[in-house]
């Protein structure tokens, strides 16, 4: 049984235009030859698929994975770091290969400051990028070993402040996969998601081309979430794993287990 069963019109959410979810065009009124231009078209943040993916939540289901997250919350800053290396390894590249890019280096003190030896786990998985992969994870985990407490959210940060910190100051990771890091640290209290290309095709956006709304599609998502009372991140592997035909996580999040 759905939380709602029938479909539920949100006009009353501040800050979103029900009405403005089309291209918009206007025109300049004269170019610099006195000519008529039309500005190019601004593709604006669909939210009926959104919707309609909430108004199906199970409530069991949602306590199903609420669970099963919480059993394998990090609970030490070795379990930390190894969720911010997951996130490296899921840059640029499937999901499988993901998971074989993780396994090639989870156990990341037998590679701590031996930059050879990593590379040559990072190439042997075939994960890709494996040079600037190299760069970004030699940096990062200098910077977490000097001080694991920076990667952890303090009490006067909001949880974007918090994201926003962290991306400002770590090499390689955007907001997306900053917010995945953190999402798999926090995962039943995170109030960040990580808005890929899968979650802006929900909002019919081009990741790329349609960056500029990542911050108001992240912030609907959260929205919605409270209404539902479901934690962002979760709400999220709900949507991924339906999206790869999967009723759990542990088809990927097994992984995370050992």
């Amino acid at each position: 049984m759905s939380v709602y069963a029938d479909a539920v019109q949100l006009n009353f959410i501040t800050g979103y235009d029900k009405e403005s979810t089309e291209s918009s065009e206007n025109f300049e009124f004269w170019d610099s030859s006195y000519n008529l231009v039309n500005r190019k078209k601004t593709r604006l943040p669909i939210y009926k698929n959104a919707e309609a993916f909430f108004n199906a939540l199970d409530s069991a289901e949602i306590s199903r994975y609420k669970n099963y997250w919480e059993s394998i919350t990090p609970r030490n800053d070795s379990d930390r770091f190894r969720r911010w290396l997951f996130a490296f390894m899921s840059v640029h590249t499937s999901w499988k290969s993901n998971l074989n890019g993780y396994q090639a280096v989870k156990d990341w003190w037998t590679w701590l400051n031996q930059s050879e030896h990593l590379l040559a786990k990072i190439s042997d998985s075939r994960v890709g990028m494996q040079n600037n992969r190299l760069k970004y994870l030699t940096e990062f985990s200098y910077k977490f070993w000097a001080n694991p407490s920076d990667y952890k959210k303090d009490k006067t940060e909001s949880w974007a402040g918090f994201r926003d910190r962290l991306k400002d100051s770590i090499l390689g990771l955007g907001a997306a996969k900053t917010s995945f890091a953190i999402e798999m640290c926090y995962p039943n209290i995170a109030e960040v998601a990580c808005f890929d290309t899968h979650m802006f095709q929900v909002y019919e956006l081009d990741q790329t081309k349609d960056a500029r709304h990542y911050h108001s599609i992240e912030q609907h998502w959260i929205d919605m979430c409270k209404m539902w009372n479901v934690p962002p991140y979760i709400a999220r592997c709900i949507f991924w794993d339906k999206k790869q035909g999967h009723q759990d996580s542990r088809y990927w999040s097994h992984i995370l287990e050992k």
